[in-house]
């Protein structure tokens, strides 16, 4: 490194003020004299300086932790110079600052250490010995490295504090890792973790961020975290307060996105580095944890029971409780609770609902083992603050109650995983319910005179923002499209479209003329909910999954005007079909249409389809799932603001694509194991390409070739191999299988 760079300069930005005395400092090093004070020099005369001084000279320069942006303002110190500029940051905004979509510009996320270097590098430290007696078998410290998360300054100091302790055997390093939040505020041996941490709370301005962060004590260390659920629990903890410029929603929203932004947490599931919108799951690494657990019981905020054991000291008043498989009886004062968790087993006492007047959330997502139809008529007898209800996957709930007519005040219902299926009427007569999630058929018997009213109802006092979803078939399509037309603020919307079981008594059996009439009501309310999503900043979402071929003729009944489409902004939309035929012509008017799935798993998708597609203008993500896929050639010019491709197929005949295409992509995911026809050489007409996901059944020939392909592609894209198809979702990017880091890498090279 010496000999390759003349001019050589390491620079603490976070402690200096700002960019004239990030160049100062870097001046000084270089053995440049500068007669400006400190933070009063101009800063055109510095960058003037600082270039005459690097114009003929290779030089490699490290801004280490910046945390403001601040790059635009010294960039011409160094832009079209020989030499490299290294920017290390924890704050996503700041990396994407400083770089740019030039081929020598990379931004790297770091990954966490594998567990096996994550073993070597801690028993390393803690017995302070290159060899260390300790096999791979040894359950000795597992506890400690679960918490690390590969992280390694943590990974260091939480070994080197184990080793000044002496005893070293499991159940001394458990018990010392049980309650290591508190060691990380009083042990000197911590202290460089501690200053992290540390650093990372306060960093946050906002009170009510810090509120949204400690919250996430109430998870259990290494559980995702779902993201949009998350924000719906902070929205009716009543953490977030909107007003007239920006809604609750939007406002937690930004919190996590802020979150995200400081690598304070990060994300778990396959996704979008440069979008937190496209990510559905999160996790908080381990020492984050223990320092959020210690703060939120110092200050009472949350009670957290786990296994058999309760706080030596309980509090008195308890108003956050989050239970982890704790099923001792819990003899505290719950009077007071606002928020109850229960992950696995709980104490039947625990489900004693009547205790819990001033419940706000009650998620049971985790805890199906005990819950009966009993206790939802509890619930929804007594808990009539409830802004947040989620059942597990309890088998013995069945129906809803007639007393859910009394939680006026709820605001998100999820029984996804209950085997709740008919929705009565009172539900969506909640005046304040936003988000409904299930999968739900219509209850029978609502006549035409109930219907008018509900419709009316819903016209003048409905909220839901998401219905996701409902059952429909050629009997029940009318009456939910009735409604469907009604719920003015819907933005979500999920439909099953299934054939009914012929019934030769019934005049609505399949081949009757009522039979087209039904499904054409649903045609006409789902054109309805496309047409009202005119407002960008609110896109719209569709899924439609459908069983049977004849549904076919509803998509294709979705015909729009041109004036209509061009002003719609249904951002995302799902097609899951028995077979698709043809792309139905309405996708293509769409205008605002930026993620599309089309799902045929088993069937062939043709190349007329694949063509059709390039007339999308503003598709971002495409993902296509199929059994086969026939050839596709992806021409100059076609899918202009692509970012992401996924294709899951069986068998792939043919890819191609051609100089100029899909000149934005970022990520493509290849999940077919036949891949031995293509060559990895197919990625170097594609200039932004940051990754590669390819089926880890693909032989080892195949993943040579890629990994030679992307080592010479000029901004050498990662090459992952993908297990299975959970790892991939609609919104794919590849590079958060890694797991990202706390610090982002960039490196800049000016040739």
């Amino acid at each position: 490194m010496m000999s390759q760079y003349e001019l050589r300069a390491w620079v603490c930005a976070a402690e200096q003020r700002g960019a004239s005395d990030v160049l100062e400092v870097i001046l000084r090093q270089l053995g440049i004299p500068t007669t400006f004070t400190s933070g009063g020099g101009s800063l055109s005369k510095l960058c003037t300086i600082l270039r005459l001084c690097l114009r003929t000279k290779r030089f490699f320069i490290v801004l280490d932790d910046m945390r403001t942006e601040f790059w635009h303002d010294i960039k011409d110190a160094f832009v079209g110079l020989n030499g490299r500029v290294l920017v290390t940051t924890a704050i996503q905004s700041v990396a994407n600052a400083c770089s740019s979509s030039a081929a020598h510009d990379h931004v790297y996320t770091m990954k966490t250490l594998p567990d096996g270097h994550s073993r070597q590098l801690f028993f390393k430290e803690a017995f302070q010995d290159n060899d260390p007696p300790v096999s791979k078998e040894d359950q000795l410290g597992s506890e400690a490295l679960k918490k690390c998360d590969g992280l390694p300054l943590a990974l260091v100091t939480t070994a080197r504090y184990l080793q000044s302790t002496g005893n070293p055997t499991r159940e001394n390093w458990a018990t010392l890792c049980h309650n290591l939040g508190a060691h990380l505020e009083t042990k000197d041996m911590l202290a460089r973790m501690r200053c992290v941490l540390v650093q990372s709370y306060t960093s946050l301005v906002k009170h009510d961020v810090k509120t949204c962060l400690l919250y996430l004590g109430m998870y259990p260390s290494g559980r995702a975290v779902r993201r949009r659920s998350l924000i719906r629990k902070w929205c009716a903890e009543g953490f977030i307060q909107g007003d007239y410029m920006c809604n609750a929603l939007d406002a937690a929203t930004g919190n996590f996105k802020e979150l995200v932004n400081r690598s304070i947490i990060q994300r778990t599931d396959a996704s979008n580095k440069n979008s937190a919108d496209q990510v559905k799951t999160y996790h908080t690494h381990g020492m984050m944890l223990e320092f959020i657990l210690h703060i939120s019981k110092c200050d009472n905020f949350i009670t957290l029971l786990y296994d058999q054991l309760t706080p030596s000291h309980p509090p008195n008043k308890v108003r956050w409780l989050s239970l982890h498989n704790a099923s001792a009886k819990v003899a505290n004062d719950l009077s007071l609770v606002r928020s109850l968790t229960i992950f696995g087993r709980a104490h039947v006492s625990v489900l004693e609902f009547s205790k819990y007047e001033l419940l706000r959330v009650l998620d049971l997502e985790e805890c199906g083992n005990h819950l009966e139809e009993k206790h939802l008529r509890e619930i929804c007898s007594n808990l009539l603050l409830l802004r947040y209800l989620s059942l597990g996957s309890t088998v013995k709930v069945t129906v809803f109650p007639k007393e859910i007519k009394k939680l006026k005040l709820l605001e998100t219902l999820d029984v996804r995983r209950t085997k709740i299926e008919i929705l009565p009427t009172q539900v969506m007569e909640l005046s304040c319910l936003i988000h409904l999630f299930g999968k739900f058929k219509l209850q029978q018997g609502v006549g035409g005179r109930k219907m008018h009213k509900l419709q009316t109802w819903l016209s003048e006092n409905s909220k839901l923002e998401t219905v996701a979803g409902f059952v429909v078939d050629n009997k029940k399509s009318q009456g939910f499209a009735q409604l469907m037309e009604h719920m003015k603020h819907l933005t979500k919307v999920k439909i099953w479209c299934v054939q009914p079981t012929n019934d030769s008594m019934d005049p609505t059996a399949s081949g009757s003329s009522s039979s087209s009439d039904n499904y054409t009501h649903l045609s006409k309310a789902i054109k309805e909910f496309i047409k009202r999503s005119t407002d960008v900043k609110k896109g719209h979402s569709l899924s439609l999954n459908f069983n049977e071929e004849w549904f076919q003729d509803l998509l294709v009944s979705l015909s729009l005007e041109k004036e209509e489409a061009s002003s719609c902004y249904l951002s995302s939309l799902k097609l899951q079909v028995g077979n698709i035929c043809s792309l139905p012509p309405f996708v293509t008017m769409l205008a605002g249409l930026t993620k599309l799935c089309l799902s045929s798993p088993h069937h062939q998708l043709s190349g007329d389809i694949l063509a059709a597609l390039s007339r999308v203008r503003c598709l971002a993500y495409l993902k296509l799932i199929a059994s086969q896929l026939d050839k596709l050639d992806i021409l100059k010019g076609a899918l202009g603001s692509l970012r992401n491709l996924c294709i899951k197929v069986e068998v792939m005949t043919e890819l191609k694509v051609q100089e100029g295409a899909l000149p934005l992509l970022e990520s493509l995911c290849l999940l077919c194991k036949d891949l031995n026809g293509f060559c990895g050489m197919t990625i170097q007409s594609l200039r932004r390409i940051n990754e590669v996901a390819l089926h880890d059944g693909v032989n080892d020939e195949t993943k040579q070739k890629w990994m030679e392909a992307a080592k010479n592609h000029p901004r050498r894209p990662k090459i992952l191999f993908v297990k299975t198809d959970k790892e991939v979702d609609m919104e794919l990017n590849l590079q958060t299988i890694l797991r990202a880091q706390r610090h982002q890498l960039l490196i800049r090279h000016y040739q």
